[in-house]
């Protein structure tokens, strides 16, 4: 009972989102672009969060506008980048939809009325972040970070043993692939060293293209063996135990949404 009570004086105050892009062409073959597919699902995220804290009286962020959006009240970022940007856009087109002829409508001082375009499409602007430019057309996105020292942390990976030892041992697991994707990359450069490149390739393939070559060869086991090996790339990039800078991106993200957080307390409201 009195958990139940708690639930029910609690006021949420804001919120942060931090939301992945939508489905992609590869990064292989740039510049990328969000797909239709991508495009319907972070539409429909939008819808989601919508239901979540705009529409549902138990769980709306305090104070937030419901149906016509009022910019102070909420920010969005993104780089520089189609599939980010886009992203964010469908995004906002989910959360805050058309608003419909009667709401608009603005009245002039001349007594005319001016109807918005597209029943009453709601303009919302996607600010734009420095770090991250681009970083849908690097195979690599602690390239576009911005940080010098993390790069060359991460840099570091491919001469340590346990790159070399996995490149090594997927010598002949990446050869089978070579007819798959050589319309794409040399022969030579199908390793592990572009494990998560082939990996996006080969997936993007799989969802969008009706015949792949040698597709015989892209068993169940095989694709769940790229992306395993696109994982464990793309971890030792951006992880180790000892050098918290390779992390940084991450620790930078971790301070905004602090700080994001300890705003909404201070002010009180979304």
């Amino acid at each position: 009972a009195l958990l139940a009570l708690t639930e029910a004086a609690e006021t949420i105050l804001g919120a942060y989102i931090f939301h992945r892009h939508g489905d992609r062409t590869p990064k292989s073959l740039p510049p990328t672009n969000l797909t239709t597919l991508g495009y319907s699902q972070v539409y429909s995220s939008g819808q989601y969060y919508r239901s979540r804290y705009l529409t549902n009286s138990s769980t709306k962020i305090h104070g937030l506008n419901t149906d016509l959006v009022k910019l102070s009240q909420i920010s969005v970022t993104a780089p520089v980048d189609n599939v980010l940007q886009n992203s964010a856009a469908g995004f906002l087109q989910g959360l805050y939809p058309p608003v419909g002829e009667n709401e608009g409508v603005q009245t002039l001082a001349n007594g005319s009325a001016v109807q918005a375009p597209m029943n009453g499409f709601q303009l919302i602007p996607v600010n734009i972040v420095s770090s991250g430019t681009g970083s849908e057309d690097n195979g690599w996105l602690q390239d576009a970070s911005g940080c010098e020292n993390a790069e060359l942390s991460s840099n570091s990976f491919f001469t340590s043993s346990e790159y070399e030892n996995l490149l090594a041992s997927t010598k002949g697991f990446y050869e089978q692939l070579v007819p798959v994707v050589n319309g794409t990359f040399a022969a030579s450069d199908v390793t592990f060293k572009n494990a998560y490149l082939i990996y996006d390739l080969i997936n993007v393939a799989t969802i969008h293209n009706a015949t792949i070559p040698s597709s015989t060869t892209l068993t169940p086991q095989t694709l769940l063996q790229t992306r395993t090996l696109a994982d464990a790339h793309e971890w030792g990039l951006a992880y180790n135990a000892t050098d918290d800078l390779r992390a940084m991106p991450g620790m930078q993200l971790a301070g905004e949404i602090l700080h994001y957080l300890n705003s909404t307390i201070t002010a009180g409201s979304a």
